[in-house]
């Protein structure tokens, strides 16, 4: 499948956004491409590490998000979920979110791989990962996102939420991401 991201502000948008995925058998294949029309140069930090356990605030930094949820129903959205990070340094994050905003944990293991490619304004990437066992059900539903640096910040969502703020911790709003 392939879609673009929408940027949640629908003023003039700095950056545009590319997204390929498929899924099947547990495992997502995920590849994105950022252009970057305005704006200032890659906001990223080579303090955070390649260790997804380590790198908490990543997201204040540009980064692509993807967030997959495993639900029985397609009402399952207190269904636990993923929450993947990328930067453009090619640092990961992960969460493992059962109530948004209140609480998280890190996954127990997480089998993915990840690269990164960037130019002066295209930045590519690819993910890959085995959903982990954390998440149940048979019906993947999730969104693609990203926090850019722009002047103001840009964010950008598959399915973004209707009010002023970005918010992207809403089940409600993801997609089902069909079966390849």
């Amino acid at each position: 499948m392939q879609a673009y991201l929408k940027k949640h502000d629908p003023q003039f948008s700095c950056h545009r956004i590319k997204v390929n995925w498929s899924f099947a058998h547990r495992k997502i294949d995920i590849q994105f491409e950022i252009q970057k029309r305005t704006g200032p140069a890659w906001q990223t930090d080579p303090s955070f590490s390649s260790d997804w356990l380590k790198n908490w605030g990543l997201w204040n930094k540009d980064v692509f998000e993807a967030f997959l949820q495993l639900r029985s129903t397609p009402d399952d959205l207190a269904a636990p979920y993923l929450e993947i990070q990328i930067s453009p340094l090619g640092q990961p994050f992960a969460l493992i979110i059962t109530e948004p905003r209140k609480t998280f944990f890190p996954p127990g293991k997480l089998d993915f791989y990840s690269s990164v490619h960037v130019e002066e304004k295209i930045w590519t990437g690819s993910l890959q990962l085995t959903l982990p066992e954390e998440l149940k059900g048979e019906k993947l539903y999730g969104g693609f996102f990203s926090c850019l640096s722009a002047d103001p910040r840009e964010y950008y969502a598959l399915e973004p939420n209707p009010e002023n703020n970005p918010d992207f911790h809403r089940p409600d709003l993801f997609l089902f991401l069909e079966e390849s």
